[in-house]
């Protein structure tokens, strides 16, 4: 899937303000497979309620690290025991082939922050790849912030 911003919908929930520090913002990432639409929810808590029993969403926050500088962590769902050894493969491997184009998302639906906040286009890009199956499961560093703005 290719990126569009004007398939970018984001959403801000209550608890969070213009002004809120980007340390508090925890990022929902979900899409349409139908119109390849980006829906970006940001607030202080994962947003449960925009998930499906699919779990292809993507879950982000910045995180300050004890040297004060700052890293974009994530999180994605490749399987459990409940999902066969094929499908976790396939699903490892479209994580990977449409990271580039979650990130965008979320970094383009908080374009403002980024730019009020110059620093955070340097921060490195890890992504956790959650699965009960070793070879589907770790750490994968995607670069920095403004590889992708």
């Amino acid at each position: 899937m290719s990126f569009s911003p004007y398939k970018v919908y984001t959403q801000y929930r209550p608890d969070i303000a213009h002004f809120t520090p980007f340390s508090e913002r925890i990022y929902t990432l979900t899409h349409s497979d139908q119109t390849g639409d980006l829906f970006l929810t940001v607030s202080k808590e994962l947003a449960f309620d925009q998930t499906n029993e699919i779990r292809d969403e993507v879950f982000g926050w910045w995180s300050l690290q004890p040297n004060t500088s700052v890293v974009f962590q994530g999180r994605v769902l490749v399987g459990t025991n409940a999902f066969p050894e094929t499908q976790q493969d396939i699903r490892y491997q479209i994580f990977m082939r449409e990271m580039g184009t979650a990130l965008k998302g979320i970094f383009y639906g908080e374009r403002w922050l980024i730019e009020m906040n110059p620093f955070l286009s340097e921060a490195p890009i890890w992504i956790q790849f959650n699965s009960n199956l070793a070879k589907y499961r770790g750490n994968v560093y995607f670069g920095k912030v403004k590889d992708y703005m």
